[in-house]
């Protein structure tokens, strides 16, 4: 019994470090998301093609002499081999790496102007810390501001998934009857459709090259057109319940209207479902993105979204030479290791104390 107890105790900590590692993950996602500019190097459109598939930036402190340095440095890369796409380190010079240093211009959360950044290699370098692509971009610098873009998707997604569920479940609940009906085999019919062709189709429609904002808003609303079903019908079986409920009985007896009683009573008890609902459907909209981009349908060539750097990932001798390129992956992985965790019920008795 003890050694159970004991093993259980293990188990519930170890939950809980994993849980708090996942939450610093998602944190770090966020701010570099938020500040990509400024972790980055270099400007994520830059092309250097005299580093085309350039190996990832060695940050040293130890020169080839064996001596100790107190401020990292780095060394320059020469492209010795240009057929098998072989680099060579040249050690005949250090080259400081310099913190908070001036360079290109941005703008800070999207609206302050800024040019210091948090690293930047010397004059006469190459600083990439992840390496550079087929057109010599900064892969790290591509990665940061794809999060950015990605995870806009996202919160622009839940946004529109939540109130897309929350007003066609919410009219069905409350009018009842044909409404109702009609309502509910309508959601039917669109989990019937094929989520992917129906995508596909809407995006032929449009033209190819699209501002993007454009691109953003056609991403997340074909998504959420054809995920809300899952929300609504939630939604609309909870207002059934509800309509029931002592409290809800009383204000329509005190003469409130249908849309008091929704907005005052009812919204309160549906907003637990409808947040974990939205949080739990947020895993759908980045792999809606990433499919989209990665096919060619989502966002243009010119973008940073993770889908449309994988797009450029395809090669084999990017699994094999150039690993490097494959960062956005990773990214996407991370991110829906956060969502997932994040989501998750972390304890049974939370939800014994939610009650309607």
């Amino acid at each position: 019994m003890a050694e159970k107890l004991i093993s259980k105790r293990g188990f519930a900590r170890l939950q809980t470090a994993v849980r708090w590692m996942v939450r610093a993950m998602a944190a770090l996602l966020a701010i570099g998301a938020a500040c990509s500019d400024f972790f980055s190097a270099n400007p994520p459109d830059e092309q250097n093609l005299f580093y085309f598939f350039g190996p990832p930036t060695r940050i040293r402190f130890i020169d080839v002499d064996g001596a100790l340095h107190a401020t990292p440095f780095v060394y320059r890369y020469e492209l010795e081999d240009p057929l098998n796409v072989i680099y060579q380190e040249q050690t005949d010079a250090r080259y400081p790496l310099r913190f908070f240093a001036q360079g290109y211009s941005y703008r800070l959360f999207g609206f302050i102007p800024a040019s210091r950044h948090l690293t930047r290699g010397s004059d006469g370098s190459f600083f990439y810390l992840l390496g550079a692509d087929k057109l010599g971009r900064d892969v790290f610098a591509r990665v940061a501001a794809g999060a950015r873009i990605s995870l806009l998707v996202v919160a622009t997604g839940i946004a529109i998934y939540g109130l897309l569920g929350l007003c066609i479940g919410g009219l069905a609940g409350m009018q009842g009857g044909w409404p109702d009906r009609a309502l509910m085999r309508f959601s039917e019919f669109v989990l019937a459709i094929p989520a992917l062709y129906l995508l596909l189709a809407l995006r032929a429609l449009l033209p190819q090259k699209l501002p993007a904002w454009e691109a953003t808003l056609l991403g997340v609303g074909t998504i959420a057109l054809v995920s809300w079903p899952p929300m609504a019908r939630g939604v609309r079986g909870l207002i059934i319940q509800l309509r029931q409920a002592p409290f809800v009985e009383a204000a329509r007896s005190l003469g409130g209207t249908p849309g008091q009683i929704f907005f005052r009573h009812m919204l309160p008890a549906l907003a637990p479902f409808v947040l974990a609902q939205s949080t739990l459907a947020a895993p759908l909209f980045l792999l809606g993105e990433v499919l989209l981009s990665f096919l060619g349908v989502g966002f243009g060539s010119a973008d940073q979204s993770w889908g449309s750097q994988l797009r450029d990932a395809q090669d084999l001798r990017i699994l094999t030479d150039f690993r490097w390129n494959l960062a956005p992956l990773f990214s996407v992985f991370a991110t829906l290791l956060c969502l997932n965790v994040l989501t998750s019920r972390p304890d049974e008795r939370e939800f014994r104390r939610t009650t309607l």
